[in-house]
């Protein structure tokens, strides 16, 4: 029997088929049947990690203060990038509502950081369907918050008012982004001060 010419279609889809199991090794393929055999003999699935940190344990004081360093690097940066976008009030019209704002800014986001950092504290405590529930909640305050901060700002100090005080709690994300950067120049910055006291 002849075979039908499967025309451009069916050309193209042979063209891009990709099966994976082509291309992989026959020994992977057994362990990983092996592995999901004694996962249904078990009940436990081989490829979940679970690491539980002993309550008390020098490891669980590390793993608090590194988020505690964590936290004090992004207070860190957002103050030094909300100083920077205080930096641009030659360019406003009225300059004192731009920096007024920009304080309000800076304020605001200093405190959605603080917010951030309980909720998710008090999320890792709680049961997985309680901490979604409870991080959903906590993330609707937060926006809200936010937006009747910003709208307050606009409504009060006009425009000026209103872009400074976006731009300073729009810092969040680069002071993120940028958190070792701010870690070490916080480090320095805190040095520095050491030696001169």
């Amino acid at each position: 029997m002849s075979r039908r010419y499967p025309g451009l279609g069916g050309m193209l889809k042979e063209m891009f088929r990709d099966n994976p199991e082509e291309y992989r090794d026959p020994e992977d393929i057994d362990r990983e049947t092996e592995a999901e055999e004694a996962e249904q003999r078990d009940g436990e699935d081989p490829d979940e990690v679970v690491d539980v940190i002993p309550v008390g344990s020098e490891r669980e004081k590390a793993e608090m203060q590194n988020a505690l360093e964590t936290l004090y690097d992004l207070r860190f940066g957002i103050v030094v990038l909300s100083a920077l976008v205080l930096a641009f009030s030659g360019l406003a019209d009225p300059a004192w509502k731009y920096m007024l704002g920009t304080v309000i800014g800076c304020v605001l986001a200093l405190f959605l950081v603080q917010k951030m950092y309980q909720g998710i504290s008090n999320a890792l405590m709680m049961d997985p369907a309680g901490a979604v529930k409870y991080t959903r909640k906590q993330v609707a305050i937060r926006y809200f918050l936010t937006f009747a901060v910003l709208a307050l700002s606009m409504f009060l100090g006009g425009i000026a008012m209103g872009a400074g005080t976006i731009l300073a709690s729009f810092t969040i994300k680069p002071a993120a982004y940028f958190q070792p950067w701010f870690r070490k120049l916080r480090l320095w910055c805190k040095g520095l001060f050491r030696k001169a006291a």
